[in-house]
């Protein structure tokens, strides 16, 4: 029977792999990330929908219209898997597409041409990519500081508190 006592260290063998905690960033900096990227598969589903809409009712019509939906398909899709591996560079290309169709969207306001739907998807747009493009900063920096300090000594690596090995047998 194994000895219960408080003061000896147990025969289990303790994991090898050690999770760092302080690798995780706090929801501060996370949560930004996250919008972004479903925002913009929620992106990709709906100009998917549209374009598989379009290809069913008439292809041959609207030949330029499906390779724009398509090409839009895949820069929505390939954006937001990019925020969700919280890539800096995928980030920042998502937050010029962002502004290039705010820029558009200033110009059907201009020419009469604004709706209050476009206008109001265009600010949310822009609104998140701008915070998830800052938060990817943060996050690699978050990162960079966390790694650059070691880890705190924790008491349990220490030798006094070793399992005691029993040589003779």
């Amino acid at each position: 029977m194994e000895d219960q006592s408080p003061y000896q260290a147990s025969r289990a063998t303790p994991s090898t792999v050690r999770t760092d905690r302080r690798d995780e960033a706090p929801r501060e900096i996370t949560s930004p990330i996250m919008h972004m990227w479903v925002l913009l598969a929620l992106g990709a589903v709906l100009t998917g929908f549209g374009t598989a809409v379009l290809l069913l009712t008439n292809p041959r019509d609207n030949m330029f219209l499906l390779a724009v939906m398509g090409v839009s398909f895949a820069f929505y899709a390939g954006a937001a898997f990019g925020v969700y591996k919280r890539s800096r560079v995928v980030a920042c290309m998502a937050l010029a597409m962002s502004a290039v169709g705010g820029l558009g969207t200033l110009l059907n306001i201009a020419n009469g041409q604004g709706t209050l739907s476009g206008v109001g998807f265009t600010a949310v747009l822009l609104f998140v990519s701008i915070r998830g493009t800052l938060a990817t900063f943060r996050y690699h920096r978050h990162l960079r500081d966390v790694r650059s300090r070691p880890p705190r000594p924790r008491i349990s690596d220490d030798p006094a508190f070793a399992p005691k090995v029993d040589i003779l047998g």
